[in-house]
């Protein structure tokens, strides 16, 4: 059985074992499992307003140092969080504070949407730029893979709000298809029997609408910050070919250092330092850093001096929250073709593990099912060893779809 190296990912062309095919009517043909919270690139999938933060801690986030260290990233998005537009949104906006600096060299870590649209900008406006990326790969929390023959997105999905959305007109440029995603939805519990709304049980909500929009609990929020949310309007839409053409063409100019982890950032007489944990890496007029928030809280870059007291509280204080997703290639369709969303609360697991499903065949033109689990029954499940997470997953559509 092949498996990739890298954590964030399990995939395989599966070769069902016998103890789950003897159990089971719709055995799977492949699968793709995500486990962000043990990608130590990421360490999770994105942030929130924990209960204990606000928006003045993402303001401190993204606070420059001496005019030669910037953040950026969704995190430090001054007025909504979480989103691929929040990131990109912030590369522009480190990019146009940078090149007011008269840097004249410059290092981004990190190669998300947000370090890419920066590197771009600075670049092209005749600034030397060094990009590190930790991974042997662009993207960051962008990732689409196609490993079961379709192009299967990992980590971001959805753009959030096409009203306005800058994300729209980039996308447009690059040619990218996008369908809406209809609410329709169906519930079914054991025995493949149909429920009603009022059937569902007092959890169920908190699960599909809190735990897998924010990767966190509804106790870890902080409600105050999102009363004012000036997020997008409009229509939440996918993109059938993938997530990752958002980011375009690299131009073979721009200087991409993949498989660079950079552990070491000192601020010094000279300029900005860099450093990996086996070399130093250069020194630079500025340096954008643009990593997640769980690599900051996991403190995996050494800061000297030290951050100042208000950007480590906004580092500690903001919630970083998980949402992990589980591919099923089968043979053919076998579930209810019309739905978009499959809600199955009644699982025999606990609260929050494989109650959401979303079709994919309408999409896909081909029989896929994902799973979403968010929160702590994610953390929960990332500890399974792959056939185990399988099992879970084929337990719930069994029940609800017996016997084909």
């Amino acid at each position: 059985m092949h498996r990739r190296q890298i954590l964030t990912l399990a995939a395989v062309a599966l070769l069902t074992p016998n103890d789950i095919a003897a159990r089971i009517a719709h055995a799977p043909t492949g699968y793709l499992r995500t486990n962000w919270s043990r990608d130590p690139f990421s360490l999770g999938s994105y942030s929130y307003i924990a209960r204990a933060a606000s928006r003045d801690d993402t303001r401190a986030l993204a606070r420059p140092i001496d005019n030669r260290l910037f953040f950026a990233g969704e995190a430090t998005h001054p007025d909504y969080n979480s989103t691929v537009h929040a990131a990109y949104e912030t590369g522009l906006a480190v990019a146009e504070t940078v090149r007011i600096t008269g840097a004249k060299s410059l290092a981004i870590i990190g190669a998300g949407i947000s370090g890419l649209t920066a590197m771009r900008r600075l670049a092209a406006a005749g600034i030397e730029v060094t990009l590190f990326e930790a991974r042997n790969r662009i993207g960051g929390r962008i990732w689409t893979d196609t490993t079961l023959g379709q192009p299967l997105d990992l980590g971001a999905s959805w753009l959030h709000g096409d009203e306005g959305n800058p994300l729209v007109g980039l996308a447009a440029e690059r040619g990218m298809q996008s369908v809406p995603t209809e609410d329709d939805y169906v519930l079914r519990g054991a025995g493949g029997r149909r429920l009603r709304d009022r059937d569902l049980p007092d959890w169920f909500e908190d699960v599909v609408t809190i735990q897998q929009d924010y990767g966190a609990g509804t106790s870890d929020i902080n409600w105050t910050a999102y009363q004012n949310d000036l997020d997008y309007d409009g229509a939440d839409r996918l993109f059938p070919r993938g997530y990752s053409q958002i980011l375009g063409q690299l131009d073979t100019d721009l200087d991409i250092r993949l498989g660079t982890e950079v552990r070491r950032v000192a601020l010094t007489d000279k300029g900005v330092q860099l450093g990996s944990a086996e070399d130093e890496l250069g020194r630079f007029d500025a340096v954008i850093v643009t990593v997640p928030l769980g690599v900051l809280k996991a403190q995996r870059i050494d800061f000297l001096p030290a951050l100042p007291k208000d950007k480590e509280t906004a580092i500690h204080r903001l919630g970083f929250g998980l949402l992990d997703k589980l591919y099923l290639q089968f043979e053919q369709v076998f579930w209810d073709t019309e739905a978009t969303w499959i809600l199955t609360p009644d699982t025999g697991l606990p609260p929050g593990q494989f109650n959401q499903w979303l079709n994919l065949a309408p999409v896909l033109d081909a029989p896929i099912l994902l799973a979403f689990n968010g929160a702590g029954p994610a953390r929960d499940l990332s500890v399974l060893p792959d056939e185990a997470l399988i099992a879970r997953a084929l337990q719930v559509l069994e029940a609800a779809y017996p016997g084909g």
